[in-house]
This record gives C-alpha cells, structure tokens and sequence, in this order.
C-alpha cells in the first residue's frame, strides 16, 4: 500500500488510539530503520512513545528475505507490547533507497539489495496485512529532527549522514523534500575531486561517498584490518596520523556541506551517522566549513543519534495514522 505524503497545508487530525469509532480499534504504530547490517524497529504508542524496540542483524540472501524479517518483526513487536496485530495503525519502513513518490519503486541501494521492479510496501504488504509505507531512510532521520529534535519550530532542515553511506533529508515546513523522482538529497552522488568526468563513470557509491564513507575511508588510508571506529578511537587518544586522516575527511566532508548551505539555505542542518554523530569529526567540519560560504552555516549534532531513522518512521507512521482517522 503506496501513499503520498500530505500536503503541507493539509491539516492531519491527532491520532488518539480510535478509527472511526471502533471499540477494537488501531491503537500503535511501527516504525523500522532497514539498512544493510542491521535493522532497529520500534513500536509506538499514539503519542509516540516507543514502548519496545528491536535491533538484530540484517538478512540477505537471494529471494529478499528481509521482507519475511521485517513482517517476523512486527509480529513479534505486537508481542512484546501484548497487542493483537491489528492494533497496529500503521507500519513506515526507512530504506537507503531512493524511493519513487508515484510508483514507490526503490532504486540507488548499493548498501541493500531490493527488488528494482516492484515496491517494497507491496511486497511487505504481502505477508502483513497492515497499512505499510516505505521511505528513504535519511529522510525520516530528517523528519524525527524536525518534528522533535535539533530542527524543532524551524521551517527548514537538512539532515546529513555520514557513515557507511552518505545520504541527507530535507524538511521544509513539516514536509519532507522528495524530488520528482525521489532522489531529492542524493548527495553521495554529488561530483567530487578532481576530474570528476573521468572518475564519475567508476565511482563506486558515488564520487562524494566514495571519497568520506566508510568503504572509501578504508581504501584512502589503507586500515588493513582496522576499522574506521578504531581510527578514530586513534585520534581521540591523539595518535598524529590518525587526527591528520580524521581533520582530512572532515574537510573534505565540509564541500558537502557547504553545498547543501549555498543551494538550499537550511534554518539548519543536523548531522549524524555513524561518522557524523563523533565529536572529533563535528567539531573538526565545523571549523573547515566556516570559511567556504561567506554567511554563518548553522550546525547541530543529532539529538537521536543512531535512533534517529526509527524515530523517524514512528513519528511518520503516526501521521499516515491520523490522516486515517481522521472523517
């Protein structure tokens, strides 16, 4: 089941547990973070408080069986809370795919093998008779920030992650950015480095990501069999050629940023990821984006961190709801 997001002057009624007055009505949501290790759910109840939460590793294989994982899990959240399965209002899934608002279509999942010629909603829906939406994963990260973290009573907001990909959202005025096709926020595609022509038909993820997500990471500074945590757990002791790796991928971090600021003039823009929420990295982007734009670049940690896809789909999943309930 593929639905559009409302309008931004659409007026949702507050979903308070009842649909059209039934005695056995809805009364949760769910909302799941799929990425291409692990996979955090969470279910909610009409306020949004998430009342229990589920986190293990994620299935691949041929077939998609992440789609019988992702219905297993609801079922087993409707467990945990106690809760028939259709108290269930609504179930939003956060992809990192570039999901299509018309056909609903996922494409550009390097990370995360999904069928390419059907939507993954209808394909959940098969084994899960709930109401199910699918969305970029980033940009439900965007939509937990503006609804109730760093981009709170802001009317705009750029979400920007940075770790085993790079992704960003866009939030204006209560309303996730899209595009036509969805790929609205794309930017580990953005050109990068030098002779961008020639590069662009090799890059990997993309010329951006390729150069400050974790694969691309690994490759430029050759760490063998350390991981990036461990480079920068380096750093953070002060070991010199870990700090001069981690102020280098900061800096080149911060072309991104600059251009989110000089295109679309966020109120705000958060960063996160598994990268992107370490302090060494933020305070070292904030200081090499500062002389890039000519005007001040507002930047904020996120305030959910690594839950911020999962709040994400609750808090989406909760407007999919009311806008059910609503006459």
């Amino acid at each position: 089941m593929v639905k559009r997001q409302a309008s931004a002057g659409r007026e949702a009624a507050k979903f308070d547990g009842r649909l059209h007055g039934r005695e056995d009505r809805p009364t949760h949501v769910v909302g799941i973070d799929l990425g291409g290790t692990k996979i955090l759910a969470g279910i909610a109840d009409h306020q949004g408080t998430i009342l229990a939460a589920i986190n293990e590793p994620t299935r691949h294989g041929p077939g998609a069986p992440v789609l019988a994982q992702l219905a297993d899990i609801v079922h087993r959240l409707a467990v945990d809370v106690g809760i028939p399965l259709d108290r269930i209002a609504h179930v939003q899934v956060g992809v990192p795919s570039a999901v299509s608002p018309t056909t609903g279509i996922a494409s550009l999942s390097p990370n995360l093998a999904l069928p390419e010629d059907q939507p993954p909603a209808s394909l959940i829906s098969s084994s899960l008779p709930l109401p199910v939406t699918v969305e970029n994963d980033v940009n439900l990260a965007a939509f937990a920030e503006a609804s109730r973290g760093a981009g709170k009573d802001k009317g705009s907001l750029a979400f920007i992650s940075f770790g085993t990909g790079v992704g960003m959202g866009l939030v204006v005025g209560g309303e996730i950015v899209r595009g036509e096709h969805g790929r609205a926020g794309e930017i580990a595609l953005l050109p990068f480095g030098a002779d961008v022509h020639a590069r662009a038909p090799m890059a990997e993820n993309g010329l951006f990501e390729d150069e400050v997500g974790t694969p691309g990471i690994r490759k430029r500074f050759q760490l063998g069999e350390m991981t990036v945590a461990e480079l920068f757990e380096k750093a953070m002791s002060g070991e010199r050629e870990a700090l001069a790796a981690v102020d280098t991928i900061a800096r080149d971090a911060s072309v991104g940023v600059a251009a989110v600021f000089s295109l679309f003039d966020p109120a705000v823009a958060v960063i996160g990821g598994g990268i992107g929420s370490h302090p060494l990295f933020f305070e070292s982007l904030k200081r090499h984006l500062q002389p890039l734009l000519p005007f001040p670049c507002p930047l904020e940690p996120s305030c959910f961190g690594p839950r911020a896809g999962m709040v994400g789909a609750v808090m989406l999943a909760l407007r999919h709801a009311e806008l059910a309930a609503s006459p």
